[in-house]
């Protein structure tokens, strides 16, 4: 309103003037200076002209800058949608096995389930901290008892690699334990890694790393949930690391990496290992990892192995029909595959995977299978798979072998 206003006197004051000529011109007729006045009068009346452009211009200016919104907000609040990120994850699947028992018998399953339903929730906080949450739901195959919605993952992370190499993570995670490679659908229970079945480990954990020039290094402790039977204390004194060197040059394909972990309490082990506890264990069993990926212009290969550092004592674990001798538990897992893009791309992978003292925990002795995972739309994959299994003479639940048709479907956004 008050800029329309100052335009009004401003034209107002124009058109005075040129009426000023006007009178002006007739009262002065016939005087010698008559023409002098009158081309001064005209170049005032000019140079007022020009003035009101210019207020004018100003006045447009000053319409065009954005008045401060008393409503906006200000700080983490005010930009949420690019500080925070959310991401999913639901996996349907379906499967068929048929089992040979030592004892002559023969069994068939089948069964259709959501195998898998994840949300994550990661925000930065700002340019130092970040933090995420991972919401978790497995359906396992073969396994009337569903899992309920469980916090799986929820941590914070200190620290800006970008500036400076080190960081903090702390809070509930899966520990840094060897790279668990896996090209097959992990429904839960079914074809899950013999690596994961050996080494996952869950824990609230602090660790600290460094990650430069395609070199990562971590080390973290926890408070797990196996204990000494000597010592009678639940303390803070599980711990490990893990080191690796990830080598990528997008030119030529070729994608490579390489590291090992160590684990101080390998029986915190969330699926296997805490479940085939006999009773107290004496010591601490620690376990190592190694691991190698390559991959060049679509061909991969994935190797992977893990094993307990040295045996498990007589009475602690149990190791099937021997009942609970002393173990050693190991694992190795081998793929190898192809990404083929003839529509949508098509990963075909091969498995080779064994284990050696894992009858208790329920392990194939050997294990083979073949994999296509299919790309049908963006962010949606169609998994068809066969695996077959041999079992050790002292698996716990007396089998032979196993052979296995599954399907998934899986969506990612």
């Amino acid at each position: 309103m008050y800029f329309k206003t100052l335009k009004a006197l401003l034209l107002g004051l124009c058109i005075v003037s040129v009426a000023a000529v006007s009178w002006v011109s007739s009262s002065l007729a016939g005087e010698g200076n008559l023409d002098q006045q009158v081309q001064e009068l005209i170049q005032q009346n000019r140079a007022l002209a020009d003035r009101l452009k210019q207020v004018e211009q100003q006045l447009n200016e000053m319409k065009a800058v954005p008045e401060p919104s008393r409503a906006g907000g200000v700080g983490f609040l005010s930009d949420l949608e690019d500080r925070i990120t959310i991401n999913g994850l639901l996996e349907f699947g379906a499967a068929y096995q048929s089992i040979d028992m030592k004892d002559g018998g023969h069994e068939k399953d089948s069964d259709l389930c959501m195998t898998t339903v994840q949300l994550g929730i990661a925000a930065e906080v700002n340019d130092w901290v970040n933090a995420e949450m991972v919401l978790l739901y497995e359906d396992p195959t073969f396994d009337n008892d569903e899992t309920s919605v469980d916090i799986d993952e929820a941590f914070i992370t200190i620290g800006n690699t970008e500036k400076i190499p080190a960081f903090l993570k702390a809070g509930k995670m899966y520990v840094p334990f060897g790279a668990l490679f896996e090209h097959f659908p992990d429904d839960p229970f079914l074809d899950t890694p013999l690596t994961v079945m050996l080494g996952e480990v869950l824990e609230k954990a602090v660790l600290i790393g460094a990650e430069w020039k395609g070199f990562t290094v971590s080390a973290y402790t926890y408070n797990g949930d196996v204990e000494e039977d000597s010592s009678g204390d639940n303390v803070i004194e599980s711990y490990g690391f893990d080191a690796n060197y990830a080598f990528e040059n997008e030119t030529y394909g070729l994608d490579m990496l390489i590291g090992g972990s160590y684990i101080s309490n390998i029986a915190d082990s969330d699926c296997s290992m805490e479940g085939a506890l006999v009773g107290d264990i004496e010591d601490y069993v620690g376990g190592a990892d190694a691991y190698f990926h390559v991959g060049y212009q679509g061909i991969f290969l994935d190797a992977e192995y893990m094993a307990a550092t040295e045996e498990f004592g007589h009475g602690e674990l149990y190791t099937g029909s021997d009942g609970n001798a002393a173990a050693r538990p190991e694992v190795w897992n081998f793929e190898i595959g192809y990404n083929y893009n003839w529509w949508r791309n098509l990963e075909i992978a091969l498995k080779y995977a064994g284990s050696s003292d894992c009858g208790g925990l329920g392990l194939p002795e050997d294990r083979y299978g073949i994999n296509f995972n299919q790309e049908i739309f963006d962010n949606t994959i169609l998994s068809v798979g066969y695996m077959y299994d041999e079992y050790d003479d002292n698996d716990a639940d007396g089998r032979d072998t196993r052979d296995l048709v599954f399907g998934q479907l899986a969506i990612e956004f």
